[in-house]
């Protein structure tokens, strides 16, 4: 490591110190013989007051620096004694190995002649170890490098390291060095990344002794990286940067757009950062093109980079959507579809995710375009989807959710009912979540889709704005937003226009099974009436119902499947179900029998039997029944009286 020994004086006036060398004043240069030459610089006095500080360093102490150093001033007039600056007497002697900083002598006299003088005494240690340390280099770049490290006996092992790592352990340097048998360094065709402190660690049994110096490779300032396309946002900042190195610094850098030279003065909203990248306060569309920079530093330039395509990206935006809700069967197939709009042919990218963070990476699920698909749906699948459009302006996503229906008849549902007025609908359910959404259709519309209606996180919602003669499916979705666990209800089947019982419109039981042929169903509704409920159904394609020989109709327990009764019609398409019980809900399966001994399915309800209508009905029909006892009682008791008269008026006549 260089060493370095300052002598420093302070007199009233400018003088020239000699100390083995001499100081220029009027050129300001120091003038040393060989033996000091690359080892000594002047240190800048500090500016205060009138005196002047005057400091010579010198660096890389070896053995043969060991000696007496004597520093004279020689001034001239009436200028009187050199004053102290120091409260510390001279330094005399100073002891440094060759592996110190600096060394530091103080020359300070206030009992000086004309000619004045203080003597030094400077013991180099170490220099039965090292005899010639290494000094700071400095090479142009693909030049060789030469760092000396002179051991006292060939014994003595000598290490080299470059930044504290060793060299064999740096791959940019491989086949590039070499250590003589002495100890010196050879790095050969010097490159930029060679830049940094290299040390020369000398072991022997006496003591080990580590010495260094600084390597500054310096070359024209070159391009290092130039991406081919650079996306912008449009009506965002943005920057555009040249990517280079330079040693030494870099004193200017050209831009040109599209062959032209750019000059930001020239451009409006455009900027030149002191690192030499081009900022936009606003990024327009003419502001795209092809760009290239040129860096320059003292020693000139490698040459422009590569041109950089600058494109101009909009915002994402959506042209085709998945729909917000989908039911698919157990092993279905599902097709959801995402795309975005595409300017100037770049699409933004289109990545799938599901809410609740679960991979979607499997052979069953594939990715074309923005379109996913997923085939042999299993229970797991259901959830909410989430489709993301993404590029350098904006980011932006929709949602969708799949309700797996494969096991909706036996699965846990939320417990949702609906009350419908002429003004509104209001769905209230018991709710397992926090945060619940309320979905409707309009079955009376060609196009059936579903819809966030509103959304709860109090059990209960009102819809409003809905059409007064509609015909509307409710149904509610509660999703843990932690972990992503999610229950539905069943659907519920209501109409504004009229009272009437909510209906269901999923499958109610199993036993629809593979002889029924879903190809022609009939649409079923089931109204109260009088002492039960008016089942009635019609078919979708009336070519069909020459052919039906008989309807079946089975009524179940909504919850546990159980079957509570049946019934044959021959061509009536309606049929009364009467004793249930209230507070339940219930399932009604209608099939029918072709001729051909074929089952088509008409369909399925569920509806909800109100407690309080049950015992209205009861009521009424036993206070019927009460009146049309009496009323034969009464009609009984007049039978025998009119009985009773006629005999008497028959005794009478014989009488007289």
């Amino acid at each position: 490591m260089p060493g370095s020994t300052t002598t420093a004086v302070r007199p009233r006036r400018r003088s020239s110190p000699s100390c083995g060398c001499t100081l220029d004043e009027r050129q300001g240069t120091l003038i040393t013989d060989e033996r000091y030459d690359g080892r000594t610089t002047v240190v800048e006095p500090l500016d205060f007051s009138d005196a002047v500080y005057i400091s010579i360093n010198v660096s890389n102490l070896r053995e043969s620096d060991t000696g007496d150093y004597e520093c004279r001033v020689r001034y001239s007039g009436d200028t009187g004694p050199l004053q102290h600056f120091s409260s510390q007497p001279p330094l005399t002697t100073l002891s440094s190995p060759q592996s110190s900083t600096d060394s530091t002598l103080n020359a300070v006299d206030n009992d000086m002649d004309a000619t004045a003088g203080v003597q030094f005494r400077l013991d180099v240690e170490g220099g039965d170890v090292m005899s010639i340390p290494p000094m700071n280099q400095t090479r142009m770049e693909h030049e060789s490098v030469h760092f000396s490290c002179v051991k006292e006996d060939p014994e003595f092992v000598v290490q080299w390291y470059k930044d504290g790592v060793p060299l064999d352990d740096l791959p940019f340097l491989n086949g590039r060095f070499l250590v003589s048998p002495e100890g010196s360094l050879d790095i050969y065709d010097a490159a930029l990344n060679d830049n940094g402190f290299y040390s020369c660690r000398i072991v022997s049994e006496k003591r080990t002794l580590t010495a260094g110096a600084f390597l500054n490779v310096q070359y024209k300032a070159k391009v290092v990286y130039s991406p081919a396309e650079v996306f912008l946002a449009f009506g965002k900042t943005g920057s555009l940067d040249c990517h280079f190195h330079s040693n030494p610094p870099l004193t200017k850098i050209r831009w040109e757009k599209d062959g032209f030279l750019f000059d930001t003065y020239n451009v409006p909203g455009v900027y030149h950062r002191p690192n030499g990248s081009l900022y936009f306060d606003r990024v327009e569309k003419e502001h795209g093109g092809k760009y290239t920079c040129t860096p320059f530093n003292d020693l000139g330039t490698e040459g422009p980079s590569t041109p950089m395509d600058v494109i101009i990206q909009h915002p994402p935006k959506f042209i085709v959507v998945p729909k917000v809700l989908y039911f698919r069967k157990l092993g279905d197939n599902i097709t959801m579809p995402c795309e975005a709009e595409n300017f100037d042919n770049r699409g933004p990218a289109i990545v799938w995710q599901k809410a609740d963070g679960k991979s979607l990476f499997s052979p069953r699920v594939t990715v074309t375009g923005g379109n996913i698909t997923l085939t042999g749906v299993r229970s797991e699948d259901r959830g909410v989807y989430r489709c993301v459009a993404s590029n350098i302006a904006a980011t932006i996503s929709v949602e969708t959710e799949l309700i797996v229906e494969e096991n909706l008849f036996h699965r846990k549902h939320l417990d949702l009912h609906v009350n419908s007025t002429n003004r509104n609908i209001v769905a209230y359910w018991k709710q397992p979540y926090s945060f619940c959404t309320v979905w409707s259709r309009d079955t009376s519309s060609t196009s059936s889709n579903w819809n966030v209606t509103a959304t709860s996180s109090d059990g209960k919602a009102i819809l409003w704005n809905l059409n007064t003669d509609g015909e509307y499916e409710i149904m509610v979705s509660c999703r843990d937003e932690i972990s992503g666990e999610s229950m539905n209800s069943r659907s519920i089947l209501t109409n504004r226009s009229r009272k009437n019982i909510g209906q269901s419109t999923e499958e109610l039981h199993e036993k629809s099974s593979s002889l029924v042929d879903d190809n022609h169903p009939l649409n079923i509704r089931i109204e109260h009436s009088g002492t039960g409920y008016n089942v009635s159904w019609t078919m979708d394609k009336s070519s069909v119902e020459h052919r039906v020989k008989r309807y079946v109709v089975k009524w179940f327990d909504a919850y546990d499947g159980s079957e509570l009764g049946s019934a044959s019609t021959a061509s009536n398409k309606r049929y009364i179900v009467v004793e249930l019980a209230g507070g339940k809900t219930y399932g009604i399966l209608v099939t029918a029998t072709s001729a051909d001994g074929r089952q088509i399915s008409v369909g399925s309800r569920s509806f909800h039997s109100s407690a309080a209508a049950m015992a209205a009905t009861t009521t009424s029909s036993s206070m019927s029944t009460v009146f049309t006892k009496y009323y034969y009682m009464v009609l009984f008791g007049l039978l025998i009286a009119g009985f009773v008269v006629l005999c008497c008026n028959c005794c009478g006549g014989k009488d007289r």
